[in-house]
């Protein structure tokens, strides 16, 4: 351990560190319970080197993870790989033609990543307050989602888990005091293996390069101390310290409360030489969301499909290169001409039609059998092994359908079946959009605690609005949270096509309809279309149960279902304590759409003199799953 001088104990917060490879005992890396702000800051940064220097294995593996899928190391980026490709004409060789991990990677993002899971907040028996609380959160959380960007950091978060094992953003507050999103690499983050063992660390830890000026923005108070850290590189390489850029190591350490009652969480930012923040820490979660590709018997960080896939990918480049090295050594054509023949070497040349004299044995064009069948069997065996383990089809991977399969129905059976190969994997991807939810909202609820309000962007039908943090107070409450797949719809055209025709014949559609939406498939639109009544009475209903705002009902209304709609809401919302005068005006709604139906009627005609009223004969039961004949 680091030793502070008494200078150092001080009210100054510089700290020197001298950091060993071996600690004084377990009591030196309890950075939390340091008697001082500067001390918990040295005492942090030396656990941070001393976990660095014993986990080399994980960025060794991380690197080569890498290479399998981008031919690019995570370290020593900066002019090993790409220095062969500055000169003229010289490609490097040794590149793999047949990256069957990428192409598992590749097509396996792109797969799951075309539904955008959406959290949906739900009430636990709640009154219409809390019903009402619940929609705003579910605007309130897609509106942050859109300004977070959190759809496209969370594509990037699955490629990593699939190359790396674990991807991982973090939320965290935004010098603007907003909430923001920011991916972070699996090997920035720092746990100790045997606090990890479960899977469930108590301490993490994050190294990041931050631009020195950028920091001393962020803790202009600490701007000298800045100032005088040491730059720092991504790596060791030489190449590393070749650059215009001006960055220092920051590390920050959360340590989570060790029970509900406990005071000793906390949360660290230092330097080298100093400590730029320390608070308490008092949240059960670290501020970042975890998905792993597969998660291992024991420890913390995941399997990666690249790790998978690795000894596959080995076995068919090295069959690669002995095909290559083969076709270039005896694949190529050779003229055999006899030793003491008259043959004028000149004329064997490219010239179409060319006349070659000679005497004695002529010259003979020959092209050796060079590589076996049984080495292309081999490596196409251990292709189609790769997308055997990986759960891909390879057709898939090439964009191309099975052979027979031609309707939409079968098109579905096909998607179907392959998306429960990864059902696994896809419910992991909904649950990392869940947690993001709970952590965006608990961290939004922290800043309008603070600075009293917290308003994001809404995008919806009509276009954005602003939305407002519901009541913090109101937060409190337990909320369930379910994910859901914005879009059901068929992702091909012809199974966009199969669903338009099972919808006109069930009757949903009528024909005209169904033709334009053959020459353009577009559901979205038709749906919208045809529910757009409802919706309007349902936005009257709404308003008047969350607003107070009455709007009375007009001929244009479907007027049937605006006194079923109103019949329903108010036998929804009465058991919930709705207020008086909002009952009132349920009821006012529901009358005067029954005033305006009677009034649309047409008289009954008169019944002729001496003839009794026929009877009318009551419609059959219909159904718009059932073709109507």
């Amino acid at each position: 351990m680091a030793k502070i001088t008494k200078r150092e104990k001080s009210d100054r917060e510089t700290i020197v560190v001298k950091t060993k490879s071996k600690p004084d005992g377990n009591a030196s890396h309890k950075w939390w319970k340091g008697s001082s702000k500067s001390e918990r800051g040295a005492q942090l940064v030396e656990t941070a080197a001393f976990l660095k220097e014993q986990l080399q294995f994980r960025y060794r593996q991380a690197s080569i993870f890498s290479r399998l899928y981008a031919n690019m190391p995570l370290f020593g980026m900066a002019g090993t790989s790409l220095n062969r490709m500055s000169q003229n004409n010289q490609l490097p060789l040794d590149r793999p033609t047949m990256n069957v991990v990428q192409s598992c990677v590749d097509t396996l993002v792109s797969r799951l990543t075309q539904s955008k899971p959406r959290p949906v907040f739900l009430t636990d028996n709640g009154d219409y307050k809390a019903r009402n609380l619940a929609k705003q959160l579910n605007s309130f959380i897609m509106g942050e989602f859109y300004r977070s960007k959190a759809y496209d950091l969370g594509t990037q978060a699955l490629r990593d888990a699939a190359v790396l094992g674990t991807g991982c953003l973090k939320i965290y507050e935004g010098q603007d005091k907003q909430v923001h999103l920011e991916r972070v690499l699996f090997t920035e983050l720092l746990v100790d293996p045997n606090d990890s063992l479960y899977g469930e660390p108590r301490q993490m830890y994050q190294l990041k390069l931050v631009d020195r000026e950028v920091l001393a923005e962020m803790f202009p108070e600490k701007r000298n101390d800045i100032m005088r850290t040491e730059q720092a590189f991504p790596d060791t390489a030489g190449d590393s310290s070749r650059t215009a850029s001006d960055q220092v190591m920051v590390i920050e350490g959360w340590h989570l409360p060790s029970g509900p009652e406990a005071k000793d969480g906390r949360r660290i930012i230092a330097c080298t030489n100093v400590c730029l923040l320390d608070e308490e820490y008092n949240k059960e979660k670290f501020p970042f969301v975890f998905i792993h590709y597969s998660q291992r018997l024991l420890g913390f960080f995941g399997q990666s499909l690249a790790e998978q896939l690795m000894g596959t990918q080995v076995e068919i480049n090295k069959l690669l290169m002995t095909i290559s090295r083969s076709i270039n050594l005896v694949g190529v054509p050779r003229v055999f001409v006899e030793d003491g023949s008259k043959v004028v070497k000149a004329q064997l040349n490219n010239d179409v039609g060319s006349i070659v004299t000679y005497r004695g044995t002529k010259p003979v064009y020959e092209v050796a059998p060079c590589v076996p069948a049984e080495v292309y069997a081999q490596l196409q065996r251990l292709v189609d092994y790769a997308y055997q383990q990986s759960g891909i089809s390879a057709l898939s991977a090439a964009s191309k359908k099975p052979a027979g399969l031609d309707s939409g129905a079968a098109l579905r059976e096909y998607d179907d079946l392959q998306s429960d190969r990864f059902a696994t994997l896809s419910k992991r991807y909904d649950n990392f959009y869940v947690d993001m939810a709970y952590q965006i909202i608990e961290l939004a609820k922290d800043i309008a605690e603070r600075d009293g309000s917290y308003t994001t962007v809404y995008p919806n039908k009509d276009g954005t609005r602003e939305v407002n943090l519901p009541e913090v107070d109101l937060l409190k409450n337990t909320y369930i949270i379910q994910c859901f797949d914005s879009s059901s719809l068929p992702r091909d055209p012809a199974g966009r096509l199969q669903k338009i025709i099972e919808m006109i014949q069930s009757g949903m559609v009528d024909i005209q309809e169904g033709r334009r939406m053959l020459d353009f498939p577009d559901l979205e639109q038709v749906e919208k279309l045809a529910n757009s009544g409802e919706e309007r009475i349902l936005y009257v209903l709404d308003n008047i149960i969350e607003k107070g705002e009455y709007t009375p009902p007009d001929p244009f209304m479907d007027l049937n279902l605006a006194v079923k709609l109103s019949n329903q809401y108010y036998n929804l919302y009465m058991p919930t304590k709705l207020e008086p005068e909002r009952a009132e005006m349920i009821r006012t709604f529901n009358s005067q759409a029954i005033a305006l139906q009677m009034a649309a009627q047409p008289p009954m005609p008169a019944p002729m003199p001496g003839t009794a009223p026929l009877a009318v004969a009551e419609p059959l039961p219909t159904s718009p799953m059932i073709p109507q004949t």
